[in-house]
């Protein structure tokens, strides 16, 4: 299978952060050298290379569609496994970590 995600500044990938049991959705905030973000500030604003892993499966999925989102989400909850989050563009308000979980009504875009 061929992954299409993109690292273009402002997409998002699906990550695990070296050392954290977690995944993580992400923001791109510079391409070369990759640079990403899954919170506003703290320990995790500002990472680089070797601080992170793609993984590419997912990545590619929460970039294809709305559904595509949805679905991901959903497995990941149900598997109670969430994907974390911190980033403002994707609601989080209070500058802490939060689960990302798929939407109720399946109508609402979450990225």
């Amino acid at each position: 299978m061929k992954y299409n995600y993109s690292t273009e500044v402002g997409r998002y990938l699906v990550i695990w952060i070296t050392g954290a049991l977690n995944k993580y959705i992400a923001e791109v905030k510079q391409e070369d050298p990759l640079y990403l973000k899954v919170e506003e500030e703290g320990p995790y604003a500002y990472l680089k290379g070797e601080d992170f892993i793609i993984l590419e499966y997912e990545s590619n999925q929460i970039q294809e569609s709305q559904e595509a989102i949805q679905k991901l989400l959903k497995e990941h909850k149900d598997k109670s496994h969430p994907l974390l989050s911190g980033l403002k563009s994707l609601g989080v308000s209070d500058g802490k970590l939060h689960e990302i979980l798929p939407d109720i009504n399946e109508q609402q875009e979450i990225l």
